[in-house]
């Protein structure tokens, strides 16, 4: 009598499998961007437990040639130029006044880049639809959470105002991948209509950054929907001037601000003492912009009164201010690499990226920085977003890390 393997452990083993990697994504959907809004700590314990389950996923039921995704990710000249960056901020101990915080910023990006290379390799194969819609739902819930904490507000509930103003980040950085999601599966309709209810909730909130970028991001879609090749390299050229030659802007735009207002910066309301003390570090620090001050010499500074209040907080100044010309340059040819690998992307999926990008990359030069580590998580959640979008494309190769990683 012949006897049969017993496939049912293996059979209990997907299925549980499959039942934590929807957990996961659940997770970060849903209780992730909803935690920016409801408590300062809550995204930064929401964002590694989904990407612990989607790791215990993995374990229970291997996708298979994860070896070969993370060995196609070092194929892609933005990871070198991204590791050449940890480097030198790494170097930079060397000469930072504040070496101790540096070395704790030094940890977080990398545990950030480690999660996040972890929640795009251990996937498999085509995601499915029900994963797709959890980051609607979960921009809808933004939505709502903000909706309640400002009636809280209005009753006299405890709400700091800045919840507000993160929930209002949460929905610009999130909104283009979203929109991504929904095209994958042609809930054109539903993109629109979300893009209509990101832009009233964060010009209610009053975040000028948002809407800003958001402005950018979606001159950048209505561009690359017409040609999305020659808008990637457009963009790519000019994001990576505006950040190579930061400081030349600088020494034409302020004088001319002066000129214009007739009154010295300084004496303004925001943002132009910000602008005038950037003047003031180009004209009399020029000489460390070269090698840059140290990482983490910027949010220090301020708190601990080294560095006056009207010090930028952008990441743009903080490159420039900790890196120097070498980060600088380096982030500048990053992205545009990146810029161009969004070229080829699906034509359906490209756009939506391209003002994604475009869009956290004004939101990085007028008003966040690598200190606000709840941008740099909704950062990874815009790219595991942006990785269902992806996989969701049936009949096509799966791009996930080995595409996104350039991002």
């Amino acid at each position: 009598m012949a006897w049969k393997a017993n496939s049912a452990p293996r059979d209990e083993a997907a299925d549980a499998a499959r039942f934590l990697c929807r957990l996961g994504y659940a997770v970060l959907a849903l209780a992730a961007p909803v935690g920016v809004v409801l408590h300062p700590l809550a995204v930064f314990l929401a964002f590694p437990i989904g990407v612990v389950l989607l790791a215990f996923a993995a374990a229970l039921d291997p996708p298979g040639s994860v070896g070969s995704r993370l060995k196609t990710v070092f194929s892609f000249p933005p990871v070198y130029l991204g590791i050449a960056w940890f480097g030198w901020s790494a170097l930079s101990l060397a000469w930072t006044p504040f070496p101790a915080p540096g070395v704790q910023r030094l940890i977080e990006q990398g545990g950030w880049t480690i999660a996040l290379g972890l929640a795009l390799s251990l996937t498999r194969g085509h995601a499915r639809a029900t994963d797709l819609y959890l980051f609607p739902i979960g921009q809808l819930l933004v939505m709502a959470a903000i909706l309640f904490a400002w009636i809280a507000l209005r009753h006299g509930a405890t709400v700091g105002a800045d919840r507000l103003e993160e929930g209002g980040l949460a929905l610009a950085v999130l909104l283009f991948p979203i929109m991504a999601d929904l095209s994958a599966r042609a809930r054109n309709g539903y993109a629109r209509l979300l893009m209509i209810l990101t832009f009233v909730f964060v010009f209610a909130i009053g975040s000028t950054a948002g809407m800003i970028a958001l402005f950018v991001g979606l001159a950048a879609l209505s561009f690359a929907i017409s040609d999305v090749r020659r808008t990637a390299r457009d963009l790519g050229w000019i994001s990576a001037a505006i950040i190579a030659l930061a400081p030349l802007a600088v020494i034409v735009g302020a004088p001319l601000a002066k000129l214009i207002m007739n009154a010295d910066l300084a004496s303004l309301d925001s943002p132009f003492p910000s602008l005038a003390y950037v003047f003031h570090v180009v004209e009399f620090d020029w000489a460390r912009l070269i090698t840059g001050h140290g990482v983490a010499t910027v949010d220090n500074g301020v708190h601990l009164g080294a560095l006056p209040p009207e010090t930028p907080s952008s990441a743009l100044f903080q490159i420039w201010y900790e890196f120097g010309v070498v980060g600088a340059w380096l982030t500048a040819a990053g992205v545009w690499f990146a810029f161009r690998a969004i070229a080829q992307f699906p034509p359906r999926l490209a756009p939506y990226l391209a003002a994604a990008f475009a869009t956290n990359l004004a939101l990085g030069m007028i008003r966040v920085g690598f200190a606000d580590m709840v941008w740099t998580t909704l950062l990874a959640l815009a790219l595991i977003a942006s990785d269902i979008a992806a996989r969701s494309q049936y009949r096509t190769t799966r791009p996930s890390a080995e595409g996104l990683a350039s991002l």
